[in-house]
């Protein structure tokens, strides 16, 4: 059940909406226009706590 953005084409409003099908029918929830459109969203690999050396993961000790 993932989550998308959309904006709507009649009054631009941007929102989030948790779509349970493909077939769903996703309205506006300030105009209730049902003209919206699907924006691509960034993936962030960004991770609180993690160092700067892009790297996320380390070996255990003892492996290499």
């Amino acid at each position: 059940m993932p989550i998308y953005e959309y904006k709507c084409k009649k009054c631009e409003n941007e929102f989030s909406k948790l779509v349970f099908s493909s077939t769903a029918e996703v309205k506006c929830p300030k105009c209730e226009s049902e003209e919206v459109e699907k924006l691509i969203s960034a993936v962030s690999s960004f991770s609180p706590g993690s160092d700067s050396s892009g790297g996320g993961c380390s070996s255990p000790s003892g492996f290499t």
